[in-house]
């Protein structure tokens, strides 16, 4: 991932996780990492899909804390 510093890191966790547990969309996951300092293209895709897994990772938690 992209080179982040303090803060920063503390709202791209948010972020991420407010994408994993569904209480944001991509589009404003992507403008909060960019916003973050996020540029390249390519991290852009990296953190894009390392929310799609924490995304996936927590949807299979859920589902297997139900059984």
């Amino acid at each position: 991932m992209g080179k982040v510093k303090g803060h920063t890191n503390e709202q791209l966790d948010k972020l991420l996780w407010d994408y994993a547990e569904c209480k944001i969309e991509m589009d404003e996951y992507i403008a909060g990492i960019t916003a973050n300092g996020i540029q390249s293209s390519a991290d852009i895709q990296e953190w894009k899909d390392n929310a799609e897994e924490a995304r996936y990772d927590h949807k299979v938690s859920e589902y297997n804390n139900k059984f």
